[in-house]
């Protein structure tokens, strides 16, 4: 017998029957204006062969775990703010993606008797990381209906809830037509807003980027889980968290999520040395193949000594809907699907305090073949950043920063007809109620501009394992997968595990259980070197990503190594970290010294990329690089 929950918690015994699951389903939306449909768990596992997940904070409130059902894993937060944890203005800043947002669709076969572990039919395809700083959730991707279904009742995420790590997604299916006659909604329940500060009134201080004091103003949640109280509080953006309010009366930055949240207002007389929250960074390139999905970050909260200072708010949820075909029907009002940042409050009372930051839009990810709207009842789809908030006193304070706007993802083309599609950056709040007040910066990008269309399904592709070894002074890269008849696996190589640069491709062998590669990389750069795979997809043209292994070198041959090599029309050189800033000159000479192309570059991400004024004849040619106090040669083809 299985124990589910009623809507208000009361355990109803029923036996385990799809049609008695189902109609529980039913029962439920149909109960309240707002249903969950969602069941969720924090990883605090995943074994060797990655295919159990050891589990815990189990929400079975509104669904429960089923064998045979589908669910997806996905990494909410991961360690990347690496070194940028001094107190400065780089505080907060991403030193590495490594796994955040990466998410994987898994099939549970096994749930032990005590519920703590699920075991799933195939092993994981992605490394995802379990640890500090990390947060790693599983979620039921909740089947209604049988083939089709109309719902009875708006749907929602259970909010984030970051002590648990768990909540802030909705993610559901129907095998043909949805029909949506309510709304689809995760608005502000994503990462969660900052705290306000104590009551203190000091001078400005700008230089606070990260402290424990409580003077200062918390920053909002984000992609990375804070480790330190010491980097709980002060205007120091945190990832896509925005800054807190710092002395005298800073606001909160807001969020960021596709792009970047506002800086909060500088505050009471702070105007030449601002102390406002940062807003929160931008996630954009990590977003773009729909392989990452990422909650709004929070804003910052606001900064006071009157005690009408405001917190920050939350950024919007994730929404994951798959279904052959979508559809809506209503009689009087527009239906929406829609994870909004929240807005932020303004100062309490007329209050001459700081105001708090808003939170970011989230993400919405379409699997969806056909939408079919008609135009009796529209459907509007909404991933925006909220408002700051403002303050409320006619003297320039600090107003709250603006969320940036979030995501929505399209597996096709993006449909048009009877629908509305917008991402828009919250507007920074008022620095005060006087006519022509300032206003605390807004979101940035412009308007729609996370509005992503034609990225394809995930690859049916299974990475199974992905790992580098340093070989002397080359590094060894292995990979085993399955299912990849059609892939071609792209080798790319980064000295930040930000920028990254194709080294490498080799193509798939074929459908077999398992496949075993490997790949030399055979110049790379003293220190640390960062590669992944870009997995494509030859018929269809979809992409995914691997995690990120890393390889130190201590030292390295001073020799350069040039990329594609035969090259045709442009190729790159990968230079040293010791040489990065300064600026190199390459020449080309053929094979009888005649000079055939010369011009100084300066390094770029670890690299210099070359592209000659006139195009070189196909043949052998000599490369040189030359720089302060030294020089470097190698051969390149020319095709």
């Amino acid at each position: 017998m299985k124990q589910i929950y009623r809507l208000y918690g009361i355990p109803l015994r029923i036996g385990n029957s799809a049609f008695l699951i189902a109609l529980f389903i039913s029962l439920l939306l149909s109960a309240s204006a707002q249903a969950q449909v969602n069941s969720y768990a924090r990883v605090t596992g995943i074994n060797t062969a990655k295919t159990r997940l050891t589990i815990d904070n189990r929400n079975e409130m509104y669904h429960s775990f089923t064998v045979g059902e589908e669910v997806i894993v996905i990494q909410m937060q991961d360690n990347v703010i690496g070194a940028n944890t001094s107190n400065n203005s780089g505080f907060g800043n991403l030193s590495a993606i490594s796994n955040a947002g990466f998410y994987e669709v898994a099939v549970i076969s096994a749930i032990n008797t005590d519920r703590t572990r699920i075991t799933l039919t195939e092993a994981l395809n992605q490394n995802f990381t379990v640890g500090n700083n990390s947060r790693i959730q599983v979620v039921s991707f909740t089947k209604l209906g049988t083939t089709n279904y109309s719902t009875t009742a708006n749907i929602t995420a259970v909010s984030w809830n970051g002590g648990l790590g768990t909540g802030g997604v909705v993610a559901f299916q129907v095998a043909g037509t949805l029909t949506l006659r309510h709304s689809v909604t995760a608005n502000g329940q994503g990462f969660a807003g900052g705290v306000i500060s104590n009551d203190h009134e000091d001078e400005c201080t700008p230089g606070v980027y990260r402290t424990n004091s409580a003077d200062h103003a918390g920053k909002g949640e984000s992609i990375y889980l804070v480790s330190s109280n010491t980097y709980a509080r002060g205007r120091g953006r945190i990832l896509n968290g925005g800054g807190g309010g710092n002395d005298d009366n800073g606001g909160g930055g807001g969020g960021g999520n596709f792009t970047a949240g506002g800086e909060g207002g500088a505050g009471w007389g702070c105007s030449a040395s601002p102390s406002g929250g940062l807003g929160g960074i931008e996630l954009n390139t990590y977003l773009m193949t729909g392989t990452r999905l990422f909650m709004g970050g929070g804003g910052g909260g606001g900064q006071g000594n009157n005690g009408t200072q405001t917190p920050g708010s939350a950024g919007g949820g994730i929404i994951i809907i798959k279904a052959n075909t979508l559809t809506t029907s209503c009689t009087s009002s527009t239906v929406r699907i829609t994870a909004n940042g929240n807005a932020a409050s303004g100062t309490t009372d007329g209050g001459n305090d700081g105001a708090g930051g808003a939170g970011a839009g989230g993400t919405i990810l379409f699997q969806v073949n056909t939408f079919n709207v008609p135009a009796g009842c529209p459907l509007q789809i909404q991933a925006n950043g909220g408002n700051g908030g403002d303050v409320n006193n006619g003297t320039a304070h600090g107003g709250g920063g603006g969320g940036g706007q979030g995501a929505v993802l399209f597996a096709n083309a993006m449909p048009t007809s009877n629908i509305t599609t917008t991402t828009r950056p919250g507007i920074g709040g008022l620095n005060s109620s006087d006519n022509g007040a300032t206003r605390a910066g807004s979101g940035s990008g412009s308007n729609n501009a996370g509005i992503i269309s034609g990225i394809g399904t995930v690859l049916p592709v299974k990475l199974i394992s992905f790992s580098a070894e340093r070989v002397n002074k080359k590094v060894a890269l292995a990979f085993t997968a399955t299912g990849d008849a059609s892939t071609l696996f792209t080798i790319q190589h980064a000295t930040d595990g930000i920028h990254f640069n194709t080294i490498g491709t080799v193509k798939g062998k074929g459908n077999n259980p398992f496949n075993a590669y490997s790949f030399t990389d055979p110049r790379p750069v003293a220190g640390k070197n960062f590669y992944q795979l870009k997995l494509t997809d030859d018929q269809t043209g979809s992409t995914s990503s691997s995690g990120i292994v890393s390889v130190n070198i201590p030292e390295v041959e001073s020799l350069p190594v040039a990329y594609p090599n035969p090259a045709h029309d442009h190729f790159s050189i990968r230079v040293n970290n010791e040489y990065n800033n300064k600026t190199h000159q390459v020449t080309i000479t053929d094979l009888t010294g005649k000079i055939m192309y010369s011009n100084n570059y300066k390094p770029v991400n670890g690299s210099i990329t070359v592209t000659p004024a006139t195009q070189l004849k196909p043949g052998l040619y000599i490369f040189k690089l030359t720089s302060e106090g030294y020089e470097q040669a190698g051969k390149l083809m020319i095709r």
